[in-house]
C-alpha cells in the first residue's frame, strides 16, 4: 500500500483548518472568557471595590462579598465615577486626607499598564526624535528617522533614504560623553505628533543605564535617570501626560518602575512579577495608588490587589478569585473541547501582539483520547454499513486527531492506494 499524497495533502489542511474552526466557535458559542473582575481602593472606606463583568451583567461588591447597588458602589469611588457622583449631587466629599470636589476628582486620574503582549514583543530599532523645542505650539514630524545601531545611532532621511552622517556622529558622540556604553538595549518614544509637549526617548544601554535623549533647537540634550537595579531593562515606554507624574514605565526582569519626574525610577510594591505571564495595572488618584497584578497563563486567575500610599508604600493588599460557579462552567467547557479535538490551533495570544500559529494540546488528555475513540468508531461503524474498505493509513491518521480527522476523512479518505505489481 502506498500513501496518496495528493489526499494526504488535502487532509492535513482539513484538519489544521478545522483545529481553528471547531475551538473558535466552540468557545464562542459557550461564552468561555467573557467574565472580568477588577478592584479599585476606597478613599472613604479605606477598603477595595470590587467589580465583576459577564456577557449579561455587572456587579460590584465589598472585600466581604456583600453585593452592592452601582449608586452606593460608585459613591465610594469619587475619583473613577466623578460624573455620575456629580450628576447625583454627591460632591463634596469629606474624608481623612481633605475634601474632594467634583472639579478636583475630575481632573486627578492616570493609570499605566503593562502586559507579556507589550514587554515580549519585537520591536524594530527605529524611532522617531521630534525638536523638543519647537518654534510653533505643534510638534512638527522631522525629516530624518533614528535607527540605533549596536555601536551608535544612526539617523536616515525619509525622501532619499540617505544617511545623515554629520548629525548621526553629533548625536553618537554627545551619548558616548555622557557615559552612555553602546549596545543599547532597551529604547522607547511616543511617536505620536499630536501629544502636548516631547520628551524624547529614554533608553538603558549595557550597563543598564537609563538615560534621557531629546532635541533641543536642534541640539542633542542628555541626561541620566536615578534607577537603582541589577536586573536587566526588558521594556520601556514614554507617555507625555500634561500632569507630568511620570514620564512613562520601566520592566526589568523581576519588577516594575514609573519613571516618575521628581525622584527618578519608583518600584512599584509588587511581589513576584514574571513578565512572561503577569498583567500589571496602575490607577494614580491624589491619595493613594491602586495596583493590581494577574497572572495570564493560568485559565482562572486570581487578581492581586494593592493600596498604595503617596510614597507607594503599602497599606492594603486584597486577592480577588474568580467565582466558583464560573471556574467550574470553564472547567466543563474544557472538557467539551478537549472531546471535540485533541489540539488547538491558536492565532492569537495574551503574549504577543502578532498573529500566531501555534499548535496547543487539549486541556484533558482523558477527554481527548475519549473523542478519538468516539472518531474510530464512527468511522468503523460508516465504513461497515456502506460495505467500504477500511483504509488503515485513515485509521492511522484519525488515532492522532480525533473527530477533526473523522470529518477530513468523509472528504479525503482513503489515505492509501495499492500498490502496482
Amino acid at each position: 500500500m502506498r500513501l496518496d499524497i495528493p489526499k494526504t495533502a488535502c487532509f492535513l489542511l482539513c484538519v489544521i483548518s478545522l483545529s481553528w474552526l471547531i475551538p473558535h466557535f466552540y468557545s464562542k458559542t459557550m461564552v468561555m472568557d467573557r467574565f472580568y473582575t477588577n478592584g479599585f481602593f476606597s478613599p472613604i472606606t479605606k477598603e477595595f471595590i470590587l467589580t465583576q463583568s459577564s456577557s449579561d451583567k455587572f456587579t460590584y461588591h465589598d472585600e466581604k462579598g456583600g453585593v452592592l447597588s452601582k449608586f452606593a458602589a460608585q459613591k465610594l469611588l469619587p475619583f473613577i465615577y466623578s460624573g455620575n457622583i456629580n450628576k447625583w449631587g454627591g460632591f463634596p466629599i469629606e474624608t481623612d486626607e481633605g475634601n474632594i470636589t467634583y472639579e478636583f476628582a475630575a481632573d486627578s486620574l492616570i493609570s499605566a499598564r503593562v502586559s507579556p503582549s507589550v514587554v515580549l514583543a519585537q520591536k524594530l530599532p527605529l524611532y522617531i526624535l521630534y525638536e523638543s523645542a519647537p518654534l510653533g505650539t505643534t510638534l512638527e514630524i522631522p525629516s530624518d528617522i533614528l535607527s540605533i545601531k549596536p555601536d551608535r545611532l544612526v539617523f536616515i532621511n525619509c525622501e532619499n533614504k540617505t544617511v545623515n552622517r554629520e548629525k548621526s556622529e553629533i548625536f553618537t558622540e554627545a551619548l558616548k560623553n555622557a557615559g552612555v556604553v553602546f549596545p543599547i538595549v532597551s529604547a522607547a518614544s511616543n511617536p505620536y505628533n499630536l501629544k502636548p509637549f516631547d520628551e524624547g526617548m529614554f533608553f538603558a544601554d549595557n550597563d543598564n543605564k537609563v538615560f534621557q535623549l531629546k532635541i533641543i533647537e536642534g541640539e542633542p540634550f542628555i541626561r541620566s535617570v536615578n534607577i537603582t537595579t541589577d536586573e536587566k531593562i526588558l521594556y520601556m515606554s514614554v507617555d507625555e501626560n500634561y500632569k507630568k507624574i511620570f514620564y512613562g514605565v520601566i520592566v526589568t526582569e523581576k519588577s516594575v518602575y514609573l519613571n516618575m519626574y521628581e525622584g527618578g525610577a519608583q518600584k512599584l510594591p509588587i511581589q513576584g512579577y514574571d513578565p512572561k505571564a503577569d498583567s500589571i495595572s496602575v490607577i494614580f488618584t491624589p491619595f493613594y495608588k491602586t495596583l493590581a497584578k494577574r497572572d495570564l497563563s493560568v485559565e482562572n486567575p486570581t487578581t492581586h490587589f494593592i493600596a498604595a500610599d503617596k510614597n507607594f508604600d503599602t497599606i492594603r493588599e486584597y486577592d480577588e478569585k474568580i467565582p466558583e460557579e464560573i471556574a467550574q462552567k470553564r472547567e466543563y467547557i474544557s472538557y467539551g473541547l478537549s472531546f471535540l479535538s485533541p489540539f488547538s490551533l491558536t492565532q492569537f495570544s495574551h503574549f504577543s501582539n502578532e498573529i500566531l500559529f501555534e499548535i496547543n494540546p487539549a486541556p484533558h488528555f482523558i477527554f481527548a483520547l475519549l473523542g478519538i475513540i468516539f472518531a474510530l468508531i464512527l468511522y468503523f461503524c460508516i465504513n461497515l454499513t456502506l460495505k467500504k474498505r477500511l483504509d488503515p493509513l485513515t485509521i492511522f491518521a484519525i488515532c492522532f486527531t480525533g473527530i477533526l480527522g473523522f470529518i477530513a476523512s468523509v472528504f479525503f479518505s482513503p489515505l492509501g492506494k495499492k500498490s502496482r505489481s
